[in-house]
């Protein structure tokens, strides 16, 4: 009100100088004035509203559960152990639907109702004990997550445009519906691109690949999906994962998006003919000769070395990094050195984490059942269908090292 009383003086000082154009000119003044107050005052509150982001702006340390079923108990565990946030998929819960949430990812129509039903009740006890939640898919229209698709890539969607738009139509129906979830702190697109694929379906090797094209396709389609997101949802953040299935090598190429709310993750598997249980049954140990090559921790901090020539070419802070999976099968002889070695080096560089996999429901990646074989009489309650009591303990050396790096 003083406000306008003020231009309204304004207004009657010229009218006593008999400028009429000059009053309109003042008036005219004051109303952009004022509106230029108000627009800056709505940006201010866009700002107030949009604090999401100011999660990552502190080192995050948190793990996966990718499982068909997340209980309570798991999630109160896992907040017990000090771990701050969890990234779950979706495609794993169960659906009367082909595709969960998705409904057909051969024909993306709309979300599935019952399964959204039920993703909102997974969330709401993520959002009861207080836990904060990142969210990615395995799958989306013109690209079945190979475990559903006869153990096939599905690369349709980087070949047709019209899967791509079917992924990001899905991606903003998701965030309409998720965007009052303040637990929700991350929208990853896509688990694990691999456009490279297109080029070469026998192998994945970057180099022999045209990364350029590669980069050209997968920043179009992160493009689109992020736009298409932010037209119902400004504030949740969104994670990009880089290409060939998130190596950190491929970070040599990768486009960085127009969005200040993005996070750019990476996984960290190498060396696999070490960590894999079907490459490595039992010849390799860690530090060692693997495969024909010497690895320590200088080894695994020059594989990560091109992320940090990313951060600098394209002045992307730490806190934007985000080492979304790292992981190796429990067994395999040195894991504890090796999880000691890579969390020294994402806590040295102040990249977030997050290990795989929390109480995983395959036994190969759950490191509180520390390194020994399961009991037999476990895998026959598995073909029964039955409950088995497992032994987790946090003083075996596989989970030790995750436990003390968490606190």
């Amino acid at each position: 009100m003083d406000f306008w009383v003020g231009c309204v003086s304004m207004a009657r000082l010229r009218l006593c100088q008999k400028n009429t154009m000059c009053m309109n000119r003042t008036i005219l003044a004051c109303f952009f004035l004022l509106t230029s107050c108000s627009f800056n005052k709505r940006v201010h509150e866009d700002a107030y509203d949009c604090q999401k982001i100011a999660f990552w702006n502190v080192h995050r340390k948190g793990t996966n559960i990718f499982n068909s079923h997340i209980s309570r108990e798991d999630i109160k565990a896992a907040k017990a152990y000090g771990i701050q946030f969890v990234r779950i998929c979706l495609d794993k819960f169960p659906s009367k639907q082909r595709d969960f949430l998705i409904g057909n990812a051969d024909n993306y129509i709309a979300l599935d109702p019952i399964d959204l039903a039920f993703l909102k009740q997974i969330l709401n006890l993520f959002a009861e004990e207080e836990m904060p939640v990142v969210i990615t898919m395995l799958s989306l229209p013109g690209s079945r997550w190979n475990q559903l698709n006869n153990d096939k890539d599905d690369l349709r969607i980087w070949r047709d445009v019209n899967f791509q738009q079917q992924a990001a139509r899905f991606w903003q129906d998701l965030a309409r519906e998720l965007q009052k979830y303040s637990i929700i702190v991350g929208y990853n697109i896509l688990n694990e691109p691999h456009p490279e694929r297109l080029f070469d379906e026998a192998s994945c090797h970057i180099d022999a690949i045209n990364q350029d094209e590669v980069q050209q396709l997968l920043f179009a389609f992160n493009d689109m999906v992020i736009k298409s997101i932010r037209e119902v949802d400004k504030c949740t953040p969104v994670i990009i994962d880089s290409s060939a299935y998130a190596d950190p090598n491929t970070f040599k190429r990768l486009r960085p998006v127009r969005d200040s709310q993005v996070l750019y993750s990476l996984h960290m598997y190498e060396p696999y003919d070490y960590t894999s249980h079907k490459h490595n049954t039992g010849q390799y140990s860690y530090p060692g000769k693997i495969a024909e090559q010497d690895w320590d921790r200088a080894a695994l901090k020059a594989y990560m070395d091109a992320v940090s020539t990313f951060q600098r070419t394209n002045k992307i802070p730490s806190n934007r990094i985000l080492v979304g999976e790292f992981g190796c099968y429990r067994r395999q002889k040195g894991l504890p050195q090796y999880f000691g070695d890579l969390i020294s080096i994402f806590d040295e560089n102040n990249w977030h984490w997050a290990f795989y996999a929390f109480r995983d429901n395959w036994d190969g990646m759950d490191y509180e059942l520390g390194g020994k074989r399961l009991p037999w009489e476990y895998w026959k309650a598995q073909e029964r269908g039955e409950d088995y009591p497992l032994t987790r303990s946090t003083t075996y050396p596989q989970f030790d090292v995750l436990r003390r790096a968490l606190r």
